[in-house]
């Protein structure tokens, strides 16, 4: 009686060993483009916000230098190149845009806060000039100061040429006294009452008056169609009208 497992092959052996197979080395990483990166990625998206744009300011100056560092690791390595150069570039255009927007915000915000300094005089008595694109036209065609104080007054004519109603008030027209703003009080003739509007179009002769005390020297008579306490705001030099007060 034969043997039943005769009829199977034996079993395979071992298999021999081939040939060692090292696994690919992966490229070193770039972590410094990665970081200017993500740097300039943040700066740029807070550029356009003030006050916070001044935290992605510091960001660049820094994302700068990793991304330049990036560059010359990456040109070692083989990787990121091109990842740090976009984040150079990015980091600049959020420098420049964060400076802009950030002095365009402190010029507004000084501009409503009456903390800016007084534009020095660019018109002149029986100068015509104009604010804000055109929209006022103003001719100071007198300016007096007496010899007693609170008698500085100053004739003008003023012309709105824009499309919306213009208020002259102590908005829109003021003084400046020793280097200083001031109030001015600007009234119609024809009425008893201070702050005249002019209607789109609409042209009048008016009137105007400064205080300035003994001691004190009136600078200027300022215009603006918006607020004369500004840096586009036009100052008519009062030149010597109370040197004798």
């Amino acid at each position: 009686m034969s043997d039943p497992t005769s009829s199977y092959p034996p079993p395979p052996g071992p298999i021999p060993p081939g040939p060692f197979q090292p696994t690919p080395a992966r490229p070193p990483s770039n972590g410094l483009a990665v970081a200017a990166l993500v740097i300039g990625i943040v700066a740029l998206t807070i550029a356009l916000i003030p006050i916070l744009n001044l935290v992605g300011v510091v960001g660049t100056l820094v994302g700068i230098p990793l991304g330049i560092a990036g560059v010359r690791k990456g040109r070692r390595v083989g990787r990121g190149t091109a990842m740090a150069g976009a984040g150079i570039a990015l980091s600049g255009v959020a420098l420049v845009l964060s400076a802009v927007i950030s002095f365009l915000f402190w010029r507004y915000l000084g501009d409503l806060l009456d903390f800016v300094e007084p534009p020095d005089p660019s018109a002149e008595v029986g100068e015509e000039f104009e604010t804000d694109g055109g929209d006022l036209v103003v001719t100071v065609t007198s300016l007096e100061c007496g010899t007693e104080p609170d008698e500085c007054t100053f004739t003008f004519d003023a012309t709105n040429n824009g499309h919306r109603s213009i208020s002259l008030d102590d908005i829109t027209v003021k003084s400046v006294v020793d280097g200083q703003w001031d109030s001015a009080d600007v009234s119609d003739p024809g009425t008893s009452s201070y702050g005249v509007d002019l209607a789109p179009g609409e042209s009048k002769s008016l009137t105007g008056s400064v205080r300035v005390y003994s001691g004190e020297h009136l600078d200027g008579i300022v215009f603006d169609a918006n607020d004369a306490s500004s840096h586009s705001a036009v100052v008519v030099d009062a030149g010597d009208a109370s040197s004798g007060q």
